[in-house]
């Protein structure tokens, strides 16, 4: 059971759990685990921690919690629970020729690069934008997921810091096409919400450099020209022809929140559409799992969790336990430690058997080195290999991103 309980009763013994465990620093190895040593708890309460979670089917108990805490619970629950259900209903690619699928969506995900880097620049030049190229680019994407979505995935973890508003649009508009057909949503829309994903920062392109790439905490009046953006672009898509509202509406409300707590407008539950709901999770989840100037991106199946705790008051909890179910539990990106000794990057999920993706292995945990890498199914029944729990490349010092 998960329990909230006051700092002044954490010992030694006691299993920390990780929901709003931001105060962890960053570099450490875990931001969950036993507690084993007295100096660990004096270092903890030396944070100015007033309250911690502990989980007691991992460790001591503690009679003293509070009872408030059972939303947490539940979100601890159900997100453990999406780890061995069915996944949302999809089409099961079939694999013919998986090398040109895989050269397909590279194509197509360096073309989307540079419509929008296209985009941006007319717009920063005053000029309109060219809606065909727009359409076209979200119908190739659209194309390109129903081929080989997995491999789409992939290429949206390869980043670059420099490169953050152009890889950031093109994998919201990435993740929304793979949302839509998770969800069936007629091919005409989905097309149209992807192109609206792909255009939903062309506002920033307005915002100040100096304020856009700040690398360091925003003043007052920083943050609030940076939550302009999303004023600048509605305003430029508002103007331009041949969108549809659909299309529009994506920029217009993706960063409102059900609480009211969003901008620019703190619209509420009721009003804003399921397409801005969706478009809301696609946009937090790429943003908090890319690494940035002043931000070190999280691990995807982290980045999920953090999305159910925030499915409380911001997000639709619906919709994310959707978003959840079509990514998996281990989405493409994650690295997992298998029971051979072996470390593996996720490369495509699996919604029918969640806890068995199809993963590149190329690490020896034991000895800590690199292997030669080589493709392994965990669905296949002749390979007696589990995932045992998911790493932190960081702190093994690992890019995983030429394996992808």
């Amino acid at each position: 059971m998960i329990k909230k309980i006051s700092i002044e009763h954490l010992i030694p013994g006691m299993y920390v759990a990780d929901l709003n465990n931001q105060w962890v620093p960053s570099q450490n190895a875990s931001r969950k685990g036993v507690i084993k040593l007295q100096s660990t708890v004096d270092k903890i309460k030396a944070l100015g921690i007033s309250q911690i979670y502990i989980d007691t089917n991992k460790g001591l108990d503690c009679d003293t919690y509070e009872t408030a805490d059972a939303a947490k619970q539940l979100q601890a629950e159900q997100f453990n629970s999406l780890s061995t259900q069915s996944g949302a209903s999809g089409v099961k690619d079939k694999y013919t020729s998986r090398d040109k699928k895989r050269e397909h969506a590279e194509k197509t995900f360096h073309q989307a690069k540079s419509m929008v880097n296209d985009v941006l620049d007319d717009v920063r030049n005053g000029k309109g934008l060219d809606i065909a190229v727009v359409d076209s680019t979200a119908e190739e994407m659209v194309l390109a997921l129903n081929a080989n979505e997995s491999a789409l995935l992939c290429m949206s973890h390869i980043r670059s810091k420099d490169e953050y508003l152009l890889e950031h649009s093109v994998n919201v508009g990435i993740l929304m096409g793979v949302f839509c057909r998770a969800k069936r949503v007629p091919p005409e829309l989905t097309q149209q919400l992807v192109a609206g994903a792909l255009l939903h920062d062309i506002g920033k392109v307005l915002v100040p450099d100096e304020i856009l790439h700040k690398p360091g905490k925003l003043e007052v009046s920083e943050w609030e020209e940076m939550k302009r953006h999303v004023t600048y672009g509605s305003q430029i898509l508002e103007v331009t022809e041949g969108l549809s509202d659909v299309t529009r509406s994506i920029c217009r409300l993706h960063h409102e929140r059900l609480d009211g707590s969003g901008y620019p407008m703190n619209l509420k539950e009721n009003e804003i559409s399921q397409w801005g709901r969706m478009a809301a999770i696609c946009d937090v989840y790429d943003a908090i799992t890319a690494d940035r100037v002043y931000h070190k991106g999280m691990a995807p199946n982290k980045a999920l969790k953090k999305l159910v705790e925030w499915s409380v008051f911001h997000l639709d909890k619906e919709l994310v336990y959707d978003f959840i179910r079509c990514l998996s539990a281990y989405p493409v990106g994650t690295l997992v430690e298998l029971s051979n000794e072996r470390a593996a990057v996720v490369i495509e999920a699996n919604r029918r058997g969640p806890k068995q993706p199809r993963v590149r292995v190329f690490y020896n945990t034991r000895q800590q080195n690199q292997v030669e890498p080589y493709l392994l199914n965990l669905a296949d029944k002749n390979i007696n290999v589990d995932i045992i729990s998911t790493l932190d490349a960081r702190q093994l010092n690992i890019d995983i991103r030429p394996f992808l």
